[in-house]
Order: structure tokens, then C-alpha cells, then sequence
């Protein structure tokens, strides 16, 4: 279509030819247009790559830190640029290029800047398949238009200055990064075509420029052939994205440079000088200057001078090369990033009496060596640890146009939070980024823009090995390490990402090798298996110095090591991404660290990744973070919120699990050695240097408030080292009697200690400020056992009226002192508690056992395998009429409810005990038992009872076929048509089958089983959207009744033409042949699934706005994902409990909790209620929350697109506030987001039982009115009776 009719035989026949500047392109006579669809057309007329740097006209301004804007050399062309949008290819105003052109009707765009962000086109996200059919290199767009490709006209008016034109100085023009394709002219002459959307392109403008106004025009298509190679997980933008500018050089100028700087100080740089017209010889030597570099970039006293004579090799070329052994040199690296100023000076022409200078280029320079020995990335010498992400240009407002400030609010949060890596992920950054790293200390890993994932990986199909794609492949490489080869925060080279592996990688691989080899090189897809493994290890190509995996397991790793930490030949393992961030995620994060620091080989590894990539919109008046499918039309192509997977949010806010990132990853670690006598080992796991550094510091919490502190001795210990140090100054055992009385407690050794040991810096370094805390670590102490009793006797001392119990049709009323509390009769909860007669429920507490679905739940499908549960609190059954015991005697009255969970067959039976004390909850929940009759949504195996071998029906991409039985059969959802999830199977039903077809990093294929439309025999189909709409009826060979596990049973099509599922000939088929064991199949319940949480949810009444809690904080934790949290009392307002995640899920659980106090406005009756762990102590910790949102607002339904809240800006606080009280919730899980659930010990497991308590305690202003109010609600939670064990609660 776009390629001008050229038929695939003559595109295999392009010659390439090679520029002046090294660059192939086409020798086709095709049309003009045919260039931007050609994939050996890379690049014309452009200057041949070099490192990037700039040139001033004296030593003055180089040494300064003015920057280039400061030269008289430099001419900024950012701003306001004259623009046209067309939304075909190469669709321009006829002629736009010419000077006379009237651009007066035009609008304006500004450059740097994205069209789609400046009110031309719309976003457009997609992570693993193009925007565009995959043909290359043609381009046909996916959405409803197929010729859409837009192209945009720029057009800006600009003069130089006088002395540029005088015939002594080159003019360069300069556009920093454009995407996809671009052309450009000046004064209506082409200068030539670019691609890559990521790198520098430079033009000569010399010949074309003339005195006054000057045109500049470009032309810039959206996707050219090169957008087969730009296919990363990120949105699709077009525009110019980085600076413009003109730059004017001597005739006879330093082209590029290359500086080398060893770890032995060895600097060696070589030059190359381009001699222009001028046929005299070089009459000076270059000349080097090495400084130390000072506090804020200054220069300090120069360390060494050195000169490097210059040899012409042709009339326009001459090179200049030295070495020089620097002696004493401080080395850099990420902690401690010392860096050099380096000043090149080329002299100018003329006699060595009044020669002046003709150009000063200053280089930042960093010491130090990359190098592979023995199996190990090494530094400098030492052994490296990766403490790595992956990072997008992006910024919510302007796309991909990243200023300095973010760029530097990226670098301080991630070395606040203990990264010293970051993989450049996928392209060339602004090398402002480089530069910065350079500066602050991040070790990078440079990856050229190449990732053709929508392609394929396969051998036959990746553009890696097709020969037509190979100069594309090495044009991108090759300017890319040109551009950035003297950056000492580089220590890797990538290939590409996601590219697939074959001849054009393994050129790529050599060329860098021969090139720089003082970097190592990396290749996630050099690998001989055709995609990643979680749990097994693959095999590795050769073109790639490290083994760089994807998504691994824990276990994964624990392999790799076990079989080669003591190998001197094996690659160290570096994940080039893992802990896949989308979402509420990163579950299980501590369980990966702990097998890194157990094996050297394995070396750390890239967390995918830092930012939301969400674009900031506004929706029916709300801020959002706007992700896939919310820009264009239904028809536009989009993987939803998959662009939202970062440790911060798009305006760079924390999300939660960036603090379990740096807590994981601190580089000081505290193991306890003798607690109780306050000793403790402190472990350095930085690589280079010592804990000077650091000041340590204790602090001793009683039920969670801070009672002592202190400072710790001087801690110095070595890079790798440890040592034992002990906390003198610890009150002295016990506690009760060396510190003040808690609140007025009578047993202050009842209380709960932590001891709390931190590191913080002692003075401000780089961008990380004195105080700020880099490592910490928390114990529980032991202390005296607890009081405990039973409630009644708790009570007796101060038993005053027996509670008083009103029974009725509708429900039971207990009267306990100013508390009443209303039990329903129907459903058993909990309906109404008054303190005074004020109402604190709005809604009953209930049994819950869903959590709003997170996006890793979706991921693994866990929304479609655990609906039964979604409902399963709602839908309860009380089994008997609530039984009553009255309190006359006790004090106590005791209210006992048993409930049947969905059609499990699940039992949870609830104990309510109410006295003046409060209600104190007792919970025992009982899951099913084997043998319990099918449920809609059951996950079960269908076996062919015809088959000599056990075969089920099984479903591969688009095809059903018969699986023989090894052990796993393929799993297949049942769902009956119009009955929810958990609902009982019976005879006679119409039921959809869906089967996993398979999955894609973005998702799991849900596929549903359906009967070809054709008469008779005819194959099953798996249709290509999830088959909600059922096509067949369920039948028991039985007859009547519930389907129980292993029954036989018949699936009768419900299209009326009496065709039956079978297997026959070992095909899946619909049949309308007779009635035989081929089309009877066994139907076998997969092992049940426990529900994600198990708990209670209630709703309370306006006015509730302050919480206060003892527990893990103040951020949310989950049992995968808490070692961040530490324990503590923690405040704040109900409103700020919810995390809003760019898309809403499951958010603000606090894990560990011992009582959590919801407060009312003041001057209101009851100030409060008190929900609080029965037992107080730490082994009876439960998981609670609150929100000022109803749990509905964050879940989604069985298709995450058709969430009804989708964005987090969209959500509404409400008066009333939602609590949970939880005795277990699944881990979040973080291995991906596209199939692996939890690890197994952060999930429920499907028989476990538990049994658990609670208090809900109404409290006045009056009982929490304390001198030291800090403490007030610890000890009215300590107040409450300390009770134990329940008697066994019957089900």
C-alpha cells in the first residue's frame, strides 16, 4: 500500500548503498515518498553519529556551568513552531517547505511537544501488538480507518547571527529526538531524511543559510517502516520530543572524542578532526586538562595536563590519541560517584605566539572498570549488586517530553529509596539522563530502540534475522553507542528488548564487543528457547554477557544459584525486569531478595518499573490518570491500564510498594544476636564503602509509643563485613519499673515492646539530605505474660446491671449498660449498635470474603476461578435460629449464629458476646468438606469416559483438541447461565466452558467451547472473546439433581440440534450420533479454591472522620508484602486510609493489627468505636481497613474493561465509612500480572480453618480524655479484658 507498489520479490533485491557518512540507504529510483516505507532507508544526509557534547568558543565558558545557552555559538530553536496535522500519510500542504509559503492559517505546536497532547490525534497504548496490522514495512492502521497515519508540516522562521556568515564557521541544525520518520528542508532545499525515534539527528545547514530570515521546514510521519522496530510497552506519541537548537563550529574542528578512564587511572582519549576546506596543516597539539570536580559541579585545582599531537589521515580527516596514568584518583561508582572534569582544547590557527583558541569541549569523567572474571559482574574490582529499575520517559502532562526537574525528581526518589540501577528502558534517553546519573551515581544499562515484539520471536518470523531489517538494526546500535560511549554511569550495552534473536543481534553483539569493550553487553532474548520460563532455566545464546531473564520465579533463582554459585564459567544472573509493579503488587519482593543475598551469582535485577504511565485528563470535572482506551474511539486499538505498572504514580507519588522496594533493598542490614541484652549484628552490604557514613539510633515503643531512645555507639564496618555491636543505654529489665507508667496502666509489662534500631546519614550527600534514613530494622521484645481471664470474672468487679435481652419475630435486642445491639433474626449479623442511643451502624456487619479485585487477580484470572466468593457474604443462609444465652449471671449474654457460605458448603459460625464491655466477636470458620455438590464457576476437568487412557478436552490458542492425562489436565470453567458464581450445578442447566487458551504478557486467553454451526459431526471451536452466553446444557446420566464431583454427565448443545460434546477418534467434536461412552464425560472438581479474604465488613454512619490504629504503618501491608511497615500507633484522617490507584483495586490494608479506633467529629455523643484484636497480643493480630468509599467503588466485575469506577480521580468520598476486620487475605502476589497467583505460602490454603475474635467498643470523649492523650486509646484497648482461647465455637 505504502510501499509505491514495490512487489516482496524487488524489495528482496535492494542494493545498499553507503553515504559519505556511513549510513545504507536505497538505491531504488522509487518514489519520494516510497523512502519512509522502505526498511534499508535509515538515514540520508545526516552527519554521521558522535558522542554528545558541546563546543565553546574559550576555556572561560567551557569551565563555567552556564551551559551552552551561554555561547554565542549556540542558538536555541525550542518554542513556537508554526504547524500543520493531516491525519493521512504523508499528507502536507503542497509546497509547505518553501520560504514564500503561507503559513498564516496554520496553528502553532510547541517543540518539544507531542501532538497528541497539544490537541491533534489521540494517545494510543498498546503493549505487545502494534497499533497497525502486522505487515512489514507496511502500515495499515487497526482501528477503523485503516489509511490513518498522521503527518505533521512544521515551519519556523529564524536568523542567525552576522558572525555565523562570515565563511570561518560550519552550522549545524540539531533536532534532539522526532518520531517516527522525519524530513527536513531549509530554505526550501531538502537536507535529508531520519529515523529512530530516540537519537539525534544533525544536518550541515552551512551552504543553505543566507543572511536575515531563514525557513526551516520539517516533515514528520507518525509510523514509518522504523515503527516496526519501536514497538515498546509505552504509548504511542508522535512529535518532536527532545531540543532543537543550531550550533556553529570552527572549519576545522574535534568531530567526536572518546574518553577512556580506568580504574588503575589510565585515561586514554582519542580524537577524530575535521579539517574542513583548510589545506594547512594543524599547527597545534590538542591539549587535555584533568580537574577534580568540586561541590555542585565546580572545578577545582587542575590534577594533570597532557597534549596529543594531531595526524591528518585524509584532507578532511586528521586523529589525535593519548594516555596518561593519572596517579591517585578517586574512583567512581553509584555510591560514591566521584567524577573528574576533563578540558579539550583545540587551538587555532596561526603562529604559536598569538595563537588563540578555536574551540574547549569539557567532558565529565569517571575512573573506574567493568569487567567480567570468573563468573562475577565485577566494579572496580569488587563484586556488584543490582539494585535496579526500569525506567520510561514520561510525565503525565507532557508525554514523552521529559524536562530536567522530573528527570531529577526520578533520580532522588530512586536513590532515596535505595536504587543504584536503572535499565534505560527501551531506547536512548535524553542525555541530560546520562548526565545526571553521571553526576548523582546510577549505574545504567543503554539500550538501543529497537523491540519488535508484535513480530514474533520466532526464528522465522523475528525482523532479527531477516537481512533487509539488518542495517535498521545496526544503524540504531551503532548511533547509540556512539552518541553515549562516554558516560562512566554506563556499565552496559542492550541490544534491544523483546526483539526475538538471530543474524542481525549477532552482528549488533560483535560490533559493540569490537567497539567498546570496556562495557559488557546484554540481550534478554539471546536465548535458544522461544520464550521465558518462570520456573525453569533456559538456554542462552552467545550473544550476551549476563544472563538477563524475564519474570522469573523465587524458586527460579534458588536453582540458578544452587546449581552455579560455585562456577567460574557460568553467567551471573541479572533480571533484567521482575517484580512486575501494576497495580496494588510486588508481593512476595522479600522472598526474591532473600535467595539474592543467599547466592554471589546472582546479582540483583531490574523492578518493572517506575512509573504510571498515566496521561493527565480530566473526566466529568475529576483529575484522572488516563491509560489505554480512554483517547480515540471505540475502534482504537488498546491494552487497557497495562501502561500502569510503576513503584509511582504518574506525578511521581509513591505508590506503596516503592516503600517495600527500598526496605528490601537497604544496604545495611540488622540481624538480632542477644536481644534482650540489646546486641545486634549490623551487616554492610554496600560494595564499596564503610558505615562512617552513618549515624545509629534505638528506639524502644511500648504498645506502639515511643517510651526511651537513644544513640548507638560508632558503627564502622567495611563494604561486605559485619559486626556485633550492643545498645548500652536500653532500660534495664523490666521495663515496668525503669520507665514511666503507660497511661495509668497496673501492668505496664502487659504491654507490647518493640525495639527499633535506624540508620540515617549524617550529612547531606548528592541529592540525599543529612538525617535522611537509609536502613532500619524492628523487633518485638519479649516481655511478662499478659493477664489473662475469662470475661465474666473481668466484668465481676464492676457488674452492675445485668444486660437485658428483647426478643422479637424480627430480631434480638441486648441492653448492656448505655449500649444496645440488635442481632437479626433472618440473616444473623449484627444490625444496629447504640452508645446513648446514638447509631453508629449504617449498614450490618457481615461475613466478607472478597476483596476488590487487584490487577494481578485479574491477571491470573482469579476474578472468574474465586467468583463464588464474590457474593458468598451477601448470600449467606443461617442454618438455625439464632440461639440465645442470657447474661443474668455472667454479665454477659452470648448470641450464637451458624452460617452456610455459598454452595461450597462452607460454614462460618459467629459467637456475638455483649456486655457493658463492648461486643466481643468470636468467628470459626469451617471450609467445605470433599464431596459437596458442583458450583457455577467450579474449575473442573472433563475426562472422556470412552478413552482406553484418561483424555480430557483441552484448548491450545484457537484450537479444542483431546489432552491425554498426565497428571494436569487442562482446567475448564463451568458457568451456569443466569445463576451467580457459587450457585449449585443441577441437571438440566445451560452452561458456558471457557478454558485458558493460553496468555500474553498483558494477559491469560479466556476462550469459550462452542459447536461449529455445520450439520452433523462438526469440531468444537474456541471462540475468540470469553463465552460468558452459554452453548450448552449440562445433563447428569442420573438424572435430576445437584451434579456432584465425579459424576457423569452429557453437554447437549442448546442450538436444538440434539449434537453432544464428544471425543471421538481423538478429536473434540459436537456429535449428533447415538449416545455412548464417547460423549459421556467425568466430571472432576478441581481442588477447591479458598476465597481471597476472610473476614467481616461494616458500614458506620455519617460523622466518623479520624482513625488511629496500633498496628503495621502508616502505609497499607499485606502478608506478602509488610517488612516496610513497621509497628506502631499511627493517626490520621479516614479519608487518607484509601490508596487511589490509577485504576481501583483492593488498597489500605494494615496487616498486624491490634486495634484500630474509628473517631467521631467533636461534640458528638459516642466519640468513637474501638475495633481491637480480642486477645491484645501479638499472635492475635488481625488485618483491618476503613475507607470513606464503599468496597464496591474499587472492585471491577468478571471484564476488567467494563469496571464501573475506572480511574481513581473518579471516585467519590461518601459521609458513611467502610471497615473491615480480617482473619486472612491472600498475598498481593508479583512474579507478573499475566497468570502466577501468590506464592503458595501467602495464600489460603482451601482446607485451612481459623478461628478469631474481636471487640467493637463505643467509646465517649470522656473515657479517652487523658493527660496524656497519645496514649488514651492504648490503654482503653488495654482496658479491655484479656481473654483466652474460645471455646470451640460448634459449626
Amino acid at each position: 500500500m505504502f510501499l509505491c507498489g514495490l512487489g516482496k520479490a524487488q524489495q528482496q533485491t535492494v542494493e545498499v548503498l553507503r553515504e559519505d557518512d556511513g549510513v545504507p540507504r536505497s538505491s531504488l529510483g522509487l518514489a519520494e515518498d516510497c523512502e519512509w516505507f522502505d526498511p534499508n532507508a535509515v538515514g540520508r544526509g545526516r552527519e554521521s553519529a558522535r558522542a554528545s557534547f558541546f563546543a565553546y568558543e574559550s576555556g572561560e565558558l567551557a569551565t563555567s556551568n552556564a551551559g551552552p545557552r551561554s555561547s554565542s555559538r549556540f542558538l536555541d530553536l525550542n518554542g513556537r513552531w508554526k504547524f500543520a496535522w493531516s491525519p493521512r500519510s504523508c499528507q502536507v500542504p503542497t509546497g509547505f517547505q518553501e520560504p514564500s509559503f503561507n503559513d498564516a492559517a496554520w496553528g502553532e505546536m510547541p517543540v518539544p511537544g507531542n501532538w497528541e497532547l497539544n490537541g491533534h490525534g489521540f494517545p494510543i497504548y498498546k503493549n505487545v501488538h502494534y497499533c497497525f496490522e502486522s505487515n512489514p514495512p507496511f502500515i495499515k492502521y487497526s482501528g477503523a480507518d485503516p489509511e490513518y497515519n498522521p503527518t505533521g508540516a512544521y515551519r519556523r522562521v529564524f536568523e542567525v547571527p552576522a558572525q555565523w556568515l562570515e565563511g570561518k564557521l560550519e552550522v549545524f541544525f540539531h533536532v534532539g529526538a522526532v518520531c517516527c520518520g522525519c524530513k527536513v528542508w531549509i530554505n526550501g532545499e531538502e537536507l535529508g531524511f531520519t529515523t529512530d525515534s530516540k537519537l539525534p539527528t544533525e544536518f550541515n545547514i552551512t551552504m543553505h543559510l543566507r543572511k536575515g530570515k531563514n525557513v526551516i521546514a520539517l516533515q514528520v510521519l507518525c509510523w514509518s517502516a522504523g515503527a516496526y522496530l519501536e514497538d515498546q510497552d509505552m504509548w504511542w506519541l508522535a512529535g518532536i520530543t527532545r531540543d532543537v537548537y543550531a550550533y556553529a563550529r570552527p572549519k576545522r574542528h574535534i568531530r567526536d572524542i572518546q574518553v577512556r578512564a580506568g580504574a588503575d587511572g589510565m585515561l586514554q582519549v582519542d580524537a577524530e578532526l575535521s579539517l574542513g576546506d583548510i589545506r594547512e596543516p594543524v599547527s597545534g597539539p590538542l591539549v587535555f586538562e584533568l580537574f577534580p570536580r568540586g561541590q555542585e559541579g565546580t572545578i577545582a585545582q587542575r590534577s594533570c595536563c597532557f597534549q596529543a599531537l594531531v595526524t591528518a589521515r585524509t584532507e578532511k580527516v586528521a586523529v589525535a590519541s593519548a594516555s596518561f596514568r593519572c596517579s591517585g584518583v578517586r574512583l567512581w561508582s553509584a555510591e560514591e560517584p566521584n567524577l573528574y572534569t576533563l578540558i579539550v582544547t583545540l587551538p587555532a590557527e596561526g603562529s604559536a605566539v598569538n595563537r588563540g583558541v578555536a574551540e574547549v569541549i569539557r567532558f565529565s569523567v569517571g575512573f573506574r572498570t567493568v569487567e567480567m572474571r570468573q563468573g562475577r559482574l565485577l566494579l572496580n574490582g569488587q563484586e556488584l549488586t543490582i539494585r535496579g529499575v526500569n525506567r520510561h520517559e514520561f510525565d503525565a502532562q507532557t508525554g514523552h517530553v521529559v524536562g530536567r526537574e522530573a528527570m531529577l525528581q526520578d533520580i532522588k526518589l530512586m536513590k532515596a529509596h535505595n536504587f543504584n540501577a536503572v535499565r534505560c528502558s527501551h531506547y536512548p534517553n535524553d542525555p541530560m539522563w546520562y548526565e545526571l546519573c553521571d553526576e548523582h551515581g546510577l549505574y545504567l544499562v543503554a539500550e538501543a530502540n529497537i523491540e519488535s515484539h508484535g513480530i514474533g520471536f520466532q526464528l522465522d518470523e523475528t525482523l532479527a534475522g531477516k537481512a533487509e531489517w539488518r542495517d535498521a538494526h545496526l544503524a540504531r546500535v551503532q548511533r547509540h553507542v556512539e552518541r553515549d560511549k562516554n558516560h562512566p554511569s554506563i556499565l552496559f550495552w542492550s541490544l534491544a528488548n523483546e526483539a526475538g534473536n538471530g543474524v542481525n543481534m549477532y552482528d549488533m553483539y560483535m560490533w559493540i564487543k569490537h567497539r567498546d569493550p570496556t562495557r559488557l553487553v546484554q540481550y534478554e532474548n539471546a536465548r535458544r528457547d522461544p520464550a521465558w520460563k518462570t520456573n525453569d532455566i533456559e538456554r542462552i545464546d552467545s550473544n550476551t554477557d549476563v544472563y538477563c531473564p524475564m519474570y522469573p520465579s523465587q524458586a527460579k533463582l534458588a536453582k540458578y544459584g544452587e546449581l552455579y554459585e560455585g562456577s567460574t564459567s557460568a553467567l551471573p544472573l541479572i533480571m533484567c525486569e521482575y517484580a512486575h509493579s501494576m497495580g496494588n503488587s510486588v508481593g512476595g519482593f522479600k522472598e526474591y531478595w532473600d535467595v539474592i543475598n543467599k547466592y554471589h551469582v546472582l546479582q540483583g535485577g531490574y523492578i518493572w518499573d517506575w512509573i504510571d504511565q498515566g496521561i493527565a485528563t480530566k473526566v466529568n470535572g475529576k483529575d484522572i490518570w488516563a491509560y489505554g482506551g480512554d483517547f480515540g474511539g471505540p475502534d482504537t486499538p488498546s491494552d487497557y491500564n497495562f501502561c500502569i505498572n510503576g513503584l509511582v504514580q504518574p506525578d511521581r507519588t509513591p505508590n506503596p510498594a516503592l516503600h517495600e522496594a527500598k526496605k528490601v533493598m537497604q544496604p545495611v542490614a540488622f540481624e538480632a544476636v542477644d536481644l534482650r541484652n540489646g546486641r545486634i549484628r549490623v551487616l554492610n552490604r554496600y560494595n564499596f564503602r564503610s558505615l562512617a557514613h552513618l549515624a545509629f539510633s534505638w528506639s524502644l515503643t511500648a504498645d506502639g509509643v515511643e517510651v526511651a531512645q537513644g544513640a548507638m555507639p560508632f558503627v564502622d564496618v567495611a563494604a561486605g563485613a559485619a559486626a556485633d555491636v550492643e545498645i548500652t543505654s536500653l532500660p534495664a529489665r523490666p521495663f515496668g519499673a525503669n520507665l514511666p507508667l503507660i497511661a495509668g496502666s497496673q501492668a505496664p509489662n502487659s504491654c507490647e515492646y518493640h525495639l527499633l534500631v535506624s540508620a540515617r546519614w549524617r550529612e547531606a550527600h548528592g541529592c540525599i539530605p543529612g538525617g535522611h534514613e537509609e536502613a532500619w530494622e524492628q523487633w518485638p521484645l519479649e516481655g511478662d505474660q499478659p493477664q489473662v481471664m475469662a470475661l465474666s470474672t473481668a466484668l465481676s468487679a464492676n457488674a452492675g446491671e445485668a444486660p437485658k435481652v428483647t426478643n422479637s419475630d424480627a430480631s434480638v435486642l441486648v441492653a448492656a449498660g448505655q449500649l444496645l445491639v440488635t442481632i437479626d433474626h433472618s440473616s444473623g449479623f449484627l444490625t444496629s449498635l447504640k452508645l446513648g442511643g446514638q447509631e453508629m451502624m449504617a449498614g450490618p456487619l457481615q461475613p466478607n470474603f472478597w476483596r476488590p479485585t487487584t490487577d494481578n487477580d485479574y491477571g491470573a484470572c482469579l476474578q472468574r476461578d474465586l467468583a463464588c466468593w464474590r457474593e458468598a457474604g451477601r448470600n449467606t443462609v443461617l442454618l438455625q435460629k439464632v440461639e440465645v444465652e442470657p447474661g443474668s449471671a455472667t454479665g454477659v449474654v452470648q448470641l450464637k449464629v451458624v452460617l452456610r457460605i455459598g454452595a461450597t458448603g462452607s460454614q462460618l459460625a459467629v459467637r456475638y458476646e455483649v456486655s457493658t464491655a463492648g461486643v466481643r466477636v468470636c468467628a470459626k470458620w469451617q471450609p467445605a468438606t470433599p464431596g459437596m455438590a458442583a458450583a457455577s464457576g467450579n474449575v473442573a476437568s472433563l475426562m472422556c469416559k470412552a478413552t482406553a487412557t484418561n483424555v480430557a478436552v483441552g484448548v491450545t490458542g484457537e484450537v479444542v483438541g483431546a489432552t491425554p492425562n498426565k497428571g494436569a489436565p487442562q482446567r475448564i470453567v463451568v458457568s451456569a447461565e443466569g445463576f451467580p458464581a457459587g450457585s449449585p450445578l443441577r441437571h438440566g442447566y445451560r452452561v458456558a466452558l471457557q478454558a485458558t487458551a493460553g496468555q500474553t504478557e498483558s494477559e491469560l486467553l479466556i476462550r469459550g467451547l462452542i459447536p461449529g454451526v455445520q450439520a452433523g459431526r462438526v469440531p468444537v471451536e474456541a471462540s475468540g472473546l470469553p463465552a460468558d452466553k452459554a452453548a450448552w446444557t449440562i445433563l447428569r446420566v442420573l438424572g435430576d439433581g445437584e451434579v456432584l464431583p465425579n459424576d457423569e454427565v452429557i453437554f447437549e448443545a442448546i442450538d436444538g440440534s440434539g449434537r453432544c460434546l464428544a471425543i471421538v477418534d481423538g478429536a473434540v467434536v459436537a456429535t449428533d450420533g447415538p449416545r455412548d461412552h464417547s460423549n459421556i464425560f467425568v466430571f472432576q472438581v478441581s481442588e477447591p479454591m479458598a476465597p481471597p479474604r476472610i473476614g467481616f465488613r461494616g458500614t458506620l454512619t455519617k460523622g466518623f472522620t479520624q482513625v488511629e490504629w496500633f498496628g503495621r504503618g502508616p502505609h497499607e501491608s499485606y502478608v506478602d508484602r509488610y517488612v516496610s511497615a513497621r509497628v506502631a500507633r499511627f493517626e490520621g484522617e479516614i479519608l487518607d486510609q484509601t490508596f487511589k490507584y490509577v485504576r481501583p483495586q483492593e488498597n489500605g490494608n494494615k496487616l498486624d493489627t491490634r486495634w484500630m479506633a474509628l473517631k467521631c467529629q467533636s461534640g458528638a455523643p459516642c466519640a468513637g468505636l474501638l475495633v481491637a484484636s480480642s486477645a491484645g497480643v501479638t499472635d492475635a493480630c488481625l488485618s483491618m481497613q476503613c475507607h470513606r468509599y464503599p468496597l464496591e467503588d474499587f472492585d471491577g466485575p468478571a471484564i476488567k474493561t467494563q469496571q464501573r469506577i475506572s480511574h481513581g480521580g473518579e471516585l467519590r468520598a461518601r459521609d458513611e465509612t467502610d471497615f473491615c476486620v480480617d482473619v486472612a487475605q491472600m498475598g498481593l502476589g508479583g512474579i507478573n500480572s499475566w497468570g502466577e497467583k501468590p506464592l503458595p505460602q501467602h495464600m489460603i490454603a482451601h482446607d485451612q480453618s481459623f478461628e478469631w475474635a474481636f471487640w467493637l467498643r463505643p467509646f465517649t470523649t470522656e473515657e479517652t480524655r487523658s493527660d496524656r492523650p497519645a496514649l488514651a486509646l492504648a490503654a482503653l484497648a488495654r482496658s479491655l479484658p484479656r481473654l483466652p482461647p474460645s471455646p470451640a465455637i460448634g459449626a
